[in-house]
């Protein structure tokens, strides 16, 4: 191959690799990572408690509601988002403040209507002005 032409494809590759890094798409990416609820519905997330969400590319969700693992199928569209009725395993957890918060985000979620993100940031919107705030799971 000649110089000029690694060169070239040197150079074809930085521009990729740096409009890939621009890309809107790539911020609002949301498969793949393990979000952690820091806020549900305007409160913060109990402290001694984990709620998680994750993505797969087929549209299924799921996590732990704090408590219980939980299954969800959802729909993107941009920062279009719905969820379909969540299905959870039914253990009993303690403090009631654990029980409550599980059920306060499970509905949430049914109301989710879109997104946002930014960085490692996730934001969860009902069309009520209500929201679930998620960090990255380093």
């Amino acid at each position: 191959m000649p110089i000029r032409a690694l060169s070239m494809t040197s150079v074809s590759a930085m521009l990729l690799l740096a409009a890939c890094a621009n890309d809107p798409q790539a911020e609002t990416q949301i498969v793949g990572v393990t979000w952690v609820a820091d806020s549900i519905g305007g409160g913060p997330a109990l402290a001694d408690s984990e709620v998680t969400l994750k993505f797969d590319p087929d549209g299924r969700s799921g996590g732990k509601a704090g408590c219980n693992a939980y299954g969800a199928g959802y729909k993107r569209n941009g920062d279009a988002l719905t969820f379909e009725q969540a299905l959870s395993t039914q253990m009993f957890c303690a403090p009631d403040a654990l029980m409550a918060q599980e059920h306060t985000y499970l509905d949430l979620l049914r109301e989710v209507t879109g997104l946002a993100r930014a960085g490692d940031k996730l934001e969860l919107r009902t069309e009520s002005n209500k929201s679930i705030i998620f960090h990255a799971k380093p």
